[in-house]
């Protein structure tokens, strides 16, 4: 939606969430970089991509966990 809205390029798109899982593409590697996750809309796909996505940061001990109240 950014893209066709004129927003940003293609260009300031860096991986797709599955290169990121897969590490095949590196994520963010400095705490200004901005990281954007547009969701396809369809829960279990969503709750599948998350599951992976805080599986591989854990298993890599990177992010950081909060809770949110």
């Amino acid at each position: 939606m950014p893209i066709r809205d004129g927003l940003i390029t293609a260009d300031h798109v860096h991986a797709e969430l599955g290169e990121l899982i897969a590490g095949s593409r590196p994520g963010r590697t400095a705490p200004d970089q901005i990281t954007l996750y547009k969701s396809v809309g369809v829960a279990a796909q969503d709750a599948a991509a998350t599951a992976l996505v805080v599986a591989a940061a854990r298993e890599r001990s990177v992010g950081e966990e909060i809770t949110l109240g």
